[in-house]
């Protein structure tokens, strides 16, 4: 298995296991200059951002105090673009308060958090800038948009909070129903001292089923929060405070959490639950976040408790249920409707490629041959498709820019000779990679013009990670940011034994490797070597 693969794996297992063991005047009025024009729409095949400038000093509480453990969250904001999500950290936005995020989508989410189960989530739409503070007090900010928006449309839930109080928290727990059932157990001693005395499974088996429980312990205050909050929303509609778009997505979004409760703690039985997903699909605003939860939590439930359970290795510490059990049920299904099932299969996709990543092409194919959406097709493909190398190019170390062009390393040095090169390693995935990355691209603006390039490189599996994380990291417009194809099979990486990143390494002026283990870019040694390089 590939070291970046098995980190992906265990990252996941090891989440589970230790899971259990420019100003703005935010205090002003909404931004004055918004667009009068009332045609709101954007054409959903135009590739778009959204940008978000953070003010003020970041705080945020991620715990939530247990009594034998405090659990942590990392991000501050998430991002959710149809079947897509992306976190960002609060420390990736603590020194650049700008956060950019790329969709084909007309509305996203965008969610920020003030604690572990309080957030807030905002309809977004493409082309917009906005304003957040990390102060809950103050209010999200349109700076610009090409779609008009109504008085109260970025308040909506800080309204619904005041008025329906604990209404953060309820749904916030129905959200993240694995964090509810986990804090329940860490509070309970006796609960905590019983789960270290089961063996194999066992220990998930108790997690699945804490996890029903607690579905079964939110339905009834979910039920009365869904109900005041479709009467708010009514009321807000008719005054004219909110634009339809934002309407929809609330009306839907507390509904979507009711379904999923309803689905986890078996209230409605397998072909009721099939039969309201079936006919929500067609009636959904847009697909949103807690639309793929019911879908979710549905193959969950209906499908993925029948599979077996599968130690994650040889010492049978972390057992998991078999995700291609449980993609066959779904493609077997009789009870989804073809857009249900393709939805499905392709969050089903996804838990193959986390647990069983060496045969997500097999998985892949079989996804392709009974999926018709094409677009959706193209989205797994993306995901999940391995990069495929052009006929004739040797395995040693081949790159692909973003315009999808292939280039060997060969190539790469022959154009850089007589310039110093310093090689980034890094992964989307990879935190300290990314901790570093600030510190590389400085030495880009010290070194300008100064015969010394810094180059990143990123072993990422596939295209769309990278592309997304590169964006986000504001690298997607160097020419010296490309992919390695397939890293798996290079013998460039096996020859360096480059298993384990962030790795930096330099080429002299003459394209000639002289440190395979270079210091680290915040290392303050890395200035004298570059600058001594130079002067040969």
């Amino acid at each position: 298995m590939k070291f970046y693969t098995f980190f992906l794996l265990n990252l996941n297992i090891i989440f589970i296991w230790f899971n259990q063991s420019s100003c703005t005047d935010l205090n002003s009025k909404q931004v004055k200059n918004l667009p009068t024009s009332t045609d709101n729409k954007v054409k959903k095949t135009e590739k778009g951002f959204i940008h978000i400038q953070l003010i003020d000093k970041p705080e945020f509480d991620g715990s939530i105090k247990a009594k034998t453990i405090g659990l942590g969250r990392q991000e501050y904001l998430s991002y959710y673009d149809d079947l897509e999500s992306e976190i960002i950290p609060l420390k990736d936005i603590i020194d650049k308060k700008t956060v950019i995020f790329s969709t084909n989508s007309n509305q996203v989410i965008v969610r920020r958090y003030f604690n572990y189960f309080e957030f807030q989530d905002f309809l977004a739409h493409k082309g917009d800038s906005l304003v957040i503070s990390f102060d809950r007090n103050k209010p999200v900010l349109v700076k610009y948009s090409i779609y008009k928006y109504a008085p109260q449309d970025y308040s909506v839930e800080n309204s619904i909070n005041n008025k329906l109080k604990e209404s953060y928290i309820i749904a916030g727990k129905a959200d993240d129903i694995r964090g509810t059932a986990l804090k329940f157990f860490y509070d309970d001693p006796e609960e905590s001292k019983n789960q270290r005395d089961r063996k194999g499974f066992e220990k998930m088996l108790y997690i699945e089923n804490l996890e029903n429980k607690m579905g079964e312990m939110l339905l009834p205050s979910m039920e009365t929060l869904n109900s005041d909050t479709q009467r708010f929303l009514d009321s807000l509609s008719q005054n004219r405070l909110i634009s339809e778009d934002v309407y929809s997505f609330y009306k839907q979004k507390y509904s979507n959490l009711l379904l999923k409760l309803k689905i986890i703690s078996g209230t409605i039985d397998s072909t009721s639950a099939a039969n309201e997903i079936n006919e929500r699909i067609k009636k959904q605003f847009f697909h949103d976040e807690y639309f793929n939860q019911c879908l979710n939590s549905f193959e969950k439930k209906y499908f993925t408790t029948k599979t077996k359970w599968v130690a994650s290795n040889e010492n049978k510490q972390f057992y998991y249920r078999d995700p291609k059990e449980s993609f066959m049920f779904v493609k077997n299904s009789l009870l989804l409707s073809p857009n249900v099932k393709e939805k499905m299969l392709f969050i089903s996709l996804n838990k193959v490629d986390i647990f069983i990543h060496d045969e997500i092409d097999y998985y892949l194919k079989l996804f392709k041959d009974v999926v018709t959406d094409k677009k959706l097709i193209e989205k797994a493909q993306e995901k999940y498709q391995k990069d495929i190398i052009a006929t004739g190019i040797s395995p040693k170390l081949n790159l692909l820019t973003f315009d999808k062009k292939q280039i060997t390393i060969e190539d790469l040095l022959l154009k850089k000779k007589g310039k110093v090169l310093y090689i980034d390693f890094w992964a989307s995935w990879c935190r300290p990679c990314i901790e570093e990355m600030k510190y590389s691209k400085n030495y880009i603006q010290t070194y300008k013009n100064k015969n010394l390039e810094i180059l990143f490189f990123s072993l990422d599996d596939n295209f769309e990670n990278w592309h997304k994380a590169s964006e986000r990291l504001e690298i997607s417009k160097l020419e010296n940011s490309m992919k390695i194809v397939n890293p798996e099979i290079s013998t460039f990486i096996k020859e360096h034994k480059l298993y384990s990143i962030p790795r930096y390494m330099i080429f002299n002026k003459q394209g000639v490797l002289i440190n395979a283990n270079a210091p680290r870019p915040s290392n303050l040694k890395i200035s004298k070597v570059f600058d001594d390089l130079l002067m040969e």
